[in-house]
């Protein structure tokens, strides 16, 4: 692999990552001069936003104190979090009727019994039965022992799955305190552990390293996170890491349809999609669609009905499938920026994306910005998207974070080094 040591020409490393993180020797020294000073002055400025998500991650860990050394009840009035969903999901799967699960009656039902009232309507499970593999360890917990275990497992994997990648540290911890981030474990979801595992497999995949088609596989747990996976696989001739990953999803498969019975698929292919269709399609503005950030939620919020939405997102799905093939079909000189550009893509093909799916966009804009040795007012917006999109979508009603994801994808396209394949030029001069 190529990288560059402290800004100087790219060398070659031939180890398990793409980077050796001893020689990443970068800054995060804010690039300001004349041009650039109104637009720091105003990212400055919208950076205060980042106190909202800071302030929800410190809420929770006092929630997770209080129920673990006081023993008070964790409650949805106290903690809105999707770890109501999983909770509840966990119990019920293990129960005597797991495809109840997928009826949207009884799974509120329950969990307005077990946790108390207080949890939003919209408020379902709608991820495929393989899923609850990972919230099988609440089962036997209590909601407090419940919730700090869950945070456990979505958080502390996240900073070995980047050093696994070849991150360094200052870029981990960016991308790890990074809004994005810090919405998604304060609210207990998947979307921080989904966007380093990915990081993680496209390393992997860069290196020709066999874990690669190993930890796409993981990533059916959430396969709307690591669509583009195959894609990349194929690209590269690794029919091996294809059938390693393809193996490994059965695997789970049929793991969890031991634990529930097979049953559950026919609940999730039927009542299940029905709950999760409907709920993708209601009218913009509802709520949860403000931290959206896919292509389909955009043409929603600009006015546009289900069918033409459905058109542009897979449009855009097709455009950035073809430009991730291309991508990986050829030698790259500069395999973090290709990184960087595929996971910018992946937002881009699933019409199911919230801000804290962008936890991938704010790692790899850390890590350009590192190597590159500065930071640029590009930089600082995506970073600051997953805070200040909801923001924009909430006065403007428009989403337009799909834009932001392009600027990222764009900006890997072009950066120093190059990843071989070209990319609108929409920008003759750095942003």
């Amino acid at each position: 692999m190529l990288i560059r040591r402290g800004g100087g020409v790219y060398k070659q490393w031939n180890k398990g990552s793409d980077v050796d993180p001893r020689a990443a020797r970068g800054s995060f020294r804010p690039a300001v001069n004349g041009r650039t000073f109104l637009p720091w002055l105003v990212l400055g400025i919208a950076s205060l936003a980042w106190l909202a998500p800071a302030r929800a991650t410190l809420h929770l860990l006092g929630v997770i104190a209080a129920a673990v050394l006081a023993g008070r009840h964790v409650v949805p009035a106290v903690l809105p979090s999707d770890f109501f969903a999983f909770w509840p999901a966990a119990h019920i799967a293990v129960s005597a009727a797991p495809a109840s699960l997928y009826t949207p009656s009884r799974f509120l039902g329950w969990t307005a019994a077990h946790v108390g009232p207080g949890l939003p309507g919209f408020m379902q499970f709608f991820y495929p039965p393989p899923a609850l593999l990972a919230m099988l360890p609440l089962a036997p917990l209590a909601p407090g022992a419940g919730l700090l275990v869950w945070t456990i497992l979505i958080a502390l994997p996240c900073p070995f799955l980047l050093r696994r990648a070849g991150a360094p540290w200052p870029v981990i911890a960016a991308g790890l305190l990074g809004p994005a981030s810090l919405t998604g474990v304060s609210i207990g979801e998947f979307g921080p552990l989904s966007g380093c595992l990915f990081i993680a497999a496209l390393a992997a995949a860069s290196a020709r390293r066999r874990d690669a088609g190993a930890l796409f596989g993981l990533l059916s747990l959430k396969p709307q996170a690591g669509l583009l996976g195959p894609v990349v696989l194929l690209a590269r001739g690794d029919w091996r890491g294809l059938a390693t990953g393809a193996a490994l999803a059965a695997a789970l498969a049929a793991a969890i349809t031991l634990v529930t019975g097979p049953a559950i698929w026919a609940a999730w292919l039927g009542r299940g999609m029905a709950a999760a269709h409907a709920h993708l399609i209601a009218p913009f503005p509802a709520g949860y669609e403000l931290n959206g950030v896919s292509v389909f939620w955009m043409a929603r919020s600009l006015g546009a009905g289900v069918t033409l939405a459905g058109a542009a997102q897979a449009a855009a799905a097709l455009a950035a499938a073809r430009w991730c093939w291309r991508a990986w079909r050829i030698p790259a000189p500069d395999p973090i920026a290709r990184a960087a550009l595929t996971v910018c893509l992946t937002l881009l093909v699933t019409p199911y994306a919230y801000v804290n799916d962008m936890t991938g966009v704010s790692v790899m804009t850390a890590w350009l910005a590192w190597r590159r040795g500065r930071l640029e007012p590009a930089d600082a917006l995506l970073w600051l998207w997953p805070v200040l999109g909801p923001l924009m979508a909430s006065l403007a009603h428009a989403e337009v974070a799909p834009l932001a994801i392009l600027l990222g994808a764009l900006r890997a396209a072009r950066a120093a080094g190059g990843i071989g394949t070209p990319a609108p030029a929409c920008y003759p001069a750095p942003i």
